[in-house]
């Protein structure tokens, strides 16, 4: 048999990961069990990269492989690898740290090839290999300790979501059936609108209105965020061009998520989007979470900087939850930063938190960024965030995230007052 299973087009890899299933099956005695390894690259590389990368990891696992084991491609950064009629999980967890000692002993390689692990059984896990290979991705991006994995039926949230979310998900990306709501952004010293951050929104007719991070989670995991964020750019901007239009002469704020930054199109879609809805670049502002950055800080860092090369502002949404905010505010080209509402809900009752909202306050100012509090529900927590020269407020003492006319309703108020 082939030691390594390469496939060029979606269906052909489908059928192959079929055939070499029923392979592993066949070779897999009674009592025993059939596991999967999904390996996937932590950092993107760029292509051509990704095609090197994936050979050599190949390669570089070939010393492990047993006699009927089947290693193939997943996708373009992702290996998977068929163990038939071993004892149980922990012959799969022998074969994870193996290909991760293997894999972390490539010196000379071109791209680092420490990858995340997800291990499934099969018929425990999956019996088929589409579930199995869904368990295995799963346990790789959610369950993972010294990155390896085990599927967990038991706390698998995203695969829960995925059984009730996905065709819904699907059906209304293809029916245009999201729309979205304005969470409008006040000046702390004025009182007045200056902009609004537009949020995804999905009122299913049978599953209600489904949280926006549950949207976004399994559309990461269908690959289908592309897509969607292409969707929202479009959306947003049409709607941000009616209420110039009519009169606003604020910002503009959306979301990026992590596999945005490593879409290379990206920034010219965006180019594109802005020129057909004559929208100025200056006026739009991209928001980015550290959890963004870490899968590929170097991709996220050429995307950022070609996006504030036209213009756009950037800013780093749930500062202060993160690990590394600190060292990322020097290599990051944002222009704002936003404070998380864990702080800004407590900053009455403790201190510490009021010490910290305060510190990152001044702290930004002397950087030359502006500051953005999300969160602030009472007029205790405004009066603290102008006392300390905050910029602008977020949050349910100003209004809840509203519709396109509601907002601009609300627009048209705050500048009449």
């Amino acid at each position: 048999m082939p030691r390594f299973s390469q496939a060029s087009d979606l269906a052909e890899i489908e059928t192959q990961q079929a055939r070499l299933f029923d392979i592993a099956l066949a070779a897999t005695q009674q009592e025993r069990h059939c596991g999967l390894l999904h390996l996937e690259l932590r950092h993107r590389p760029h292509m051509p990269q990704r095609t090197s990368a994936l050979k050599l990891m190949a390669q570089t696992l070939q010393p492990m492989l047993r006699e009927r084991d089947q290693l193939f491609q997943i996708d373009n950064q992702t290996l998977g690898l068929l163990l038939p009629n071993i004892a149980g999980i922990s012959h799969a967890i022998l074969a994870a740290n193996r290909a991760q000692v293997l894999l972390g002993d490539t010196p000379d390689a071109p791209v680092r090839l420490h990858p995340h692990i997800g291990i499934a059984i099969y018929p425990e896990h999956g019996e088929n290999m589409p579930d199995l290979l869904n368990a295995a991705s799963i346990a790789a991006r959610e369950f993972g300790q010294e990155n390896i994995g085990i599927y967990d039926s038991e706390r698998d949230w995203l695969g829960t979501q995925m059984a009730r979310l996905e065709t819904p998900l699907r059906e209304a990306l293809a029916q245009n059936r999201f729309h979205l709501a304005f969470q409008p952004k006040v000046s702390c010293s004025t009182q007045k609108v200056t902009g609004a951050e537009i949020l995804l929104r999905w009122d299913d007719e049978l599953l209600g209105s489904v949280p926006p991070d549950q949207i976004v989670s399994v559309a990461e995991h269908l690959g289908l965020m592309d897509t969607l964020t292409r969707w929202v750019i479009q959306s947003g901007l049409r709607q941000f061009a009616q209420l110039r239009d009519a009169g606003f002469s604020g910002n503009m704020s959306l979301n990026l998520c992590p596999s945005n930054l490593s879409d290379t199109s990206l920034a010219e879609y965006i180019a594109n989007a802005l020129d057909l809805w004559r929208i100025p670049a200056n006026t739009l502002i991209l928001e980015i979470t550290e959890s963004a950055l870490i899968e590929d800080l170097e991709a996220a860092l050429k995307q950022l900087y070609q996006l504030k090369a036209m213009g756009c502002l950037l800013a780093l949404d749930d500062f202060g939850t993160g690990y590394s905010s600190l060292s990322y505010l020097k290599r990051l080209p944002i222009d704002e930063l936003k404070i998380d509402r864990s702080f800004i809900k407590t900053i009455e009752d403790s201190s510490k938190d009021a010490a910290i909202v305060q510190s990152i306050i001044e702290l930004a100012h002397r950087l030359d960024l502006s500051v953005t509090a999300e969160g602030v529900e009472d007029i205790a927590g405004v009066e603290f965030l102008q006392q300390h020269h905050c910029d602008t407020i977020q949050g349910f003492f100003y209004s809840r995230p509203l519709t396109f006319d509601a907002f601009k309703t609300f627009y048209q108020q705050s500048e009449s007052a």
